[in-house]
């Protein structure tokens, strides 16, 4: 079939989702084949690059020239290294919860950053030949007619923060700290803190903030700052699975069960879905940019991929196969907003009809 040829400007965004991250790098594989651009930063028509948590790797990694089966090999070979198992693996699912609850009491964080930082380190060495390359070598590197984005939240102000490659503001930050503070998600990683000009500041998981999905802000890039019209715009976006109702009650359990702990950890689930979809919606319907080629990649999942099945041969081998699938859905061009519902896991078509249904219901009145 093929898929269609995009805009003159394009961008790749990609939400967070911890190992997950391999489905995405898979099905980018295919994107690159389509294109006939390996790496895929080397596309003309691709111009920005956002992410947050693992889509702030994987956009960093190509915005810095990874073609996407060297960032799948990366992911499944670090997945370990990153995230070790918190308790053994004959450990009942009961037991090992529990674990997980007493710990997340004790520690700061379940996981130690020591080990991301080396490995994101190692990669950007080995790609770059700077370890401690940062966001102005990137500018230099690609232009200022591409740009990376990351999202990252500034604790202290409770504000989203847009690190960008061709901000002179945002370029003494090195490529590692602005790809380990879009992913520092407590409690599984510890935030991430810095010295500025007047203060120390933290920061944490760009995902948390008002703007978690990485799709709208690249159509503000695109349209607002860049000056793009709107017509000439597609913006690919990429989600790391989503559990409907039922999956997500098996998973979690009913809420009216949840404890203090279980809201901690689960209440910005809530808010990052929400924000995601409202997000969309946004590009779809605004009258300054649905006129933007919008393509929504998102994948049902029927339970969550536990840190603690990152080693297991297993789950590498089902994530590949999943992003192979997604990658199918590229060149077939079978996306959320406008193709069939079974490729719409979250449900836009209907809050996108509810959404009209509403805007006809006002002007009626």
């Amino acid at each position: 079939m093929g898929m269609n040829p995009l805009r003159t400007n394009a961008g790749i965004a990609i939400d967070g989702g911890g190992i997950k991250g391999l489905i995405i790098a898979r099905a980018l594989m295919t994107l690159e084949a389509e294109l006939g651009s390996k790496p895929l930063i080397n596309h003309p028509q691709i111009r920005i690059l956002a992410g947050t948590s693992t889509g702030a790797i994987l956009a960093g990694a190509l915005a810095m020239g990874m073609d996407a089966g060297a960032i799948a090999q990366f992911y499944q070979d670090v997945g370990q290294q990153v995230f070790p198992r918190l308790t053994p693996a004959w450990f009942p699912r009961a037991l090992k919860g529990a674990t997980e609850i007493l710990l997340a009491i004790i520690r700061h964080s379940l996981y130690s950053n020591r080990e991301l930082i080396r490995v994101l380190k190692e990669a950007i060495n080995k790609q770059t030949g700077d370890p401690d390359f940062t966001l102005a070598d990137l500018n230099k590197r690609i232009g200022r007619d591409k740009a990376l984005i990351l999202t990252v939240v500034d604790i202290t102000e409770r504000r989203t923060h847009f690190l960008k490659s061709y901000s002179s503001a945002d370029g003494q930050w090195k490529l590692w700290e602005a790809i380990l503070a879009s992913s520092s998600a407590p409690p599984a990683l510890p935030v991430w803190s810095r010295d500025e000009a007047k203060r120390r500041t933290y920061y944490t998981d760009g995902g948390v903030g008002s703007y978690g999905n990485p799709a709208y802000i690249v159509a503000q890039e695109a349209t607002t700052f860049r000056g793009y019209q709107s017509s000439e715009v597609s913006v690919l976006s990429f989600g790391t699975g989503w559990l409907n109702a039922d999956n997500f009650e098996h998973e979690y359990r009913a809420p009216t069960s949840w404890h203090g702990l279980d809201w901690a950890a689960n209440a910005p689930n809530l808010f990052s879905a929400d924000t995601i979809r409202s997000q969309s919606l946004d590009i779809l319907e605004d009258p300054g940019t649905r006129a933007i080629d919008f393509r929504r990649f998102q994948f049902e999942l029927k339970e969550d991929i536990p840190a603690e099945a990152y080693g297991d041969d297993a789950t590498y081998a089902f994530m590949k196969q999943l992003g192979d699938e997604l990658g199918k859905r590229i060149a077939n061009n079978q996306f959320a907003s406008d193709s069939s519902p079974q490729y719409d896991p979250e449900g836009l078509y209907a809050h996108r009809a509810k959404y009209r249904a509403a805007r006809r219901s006002a002007k009626q009145h």
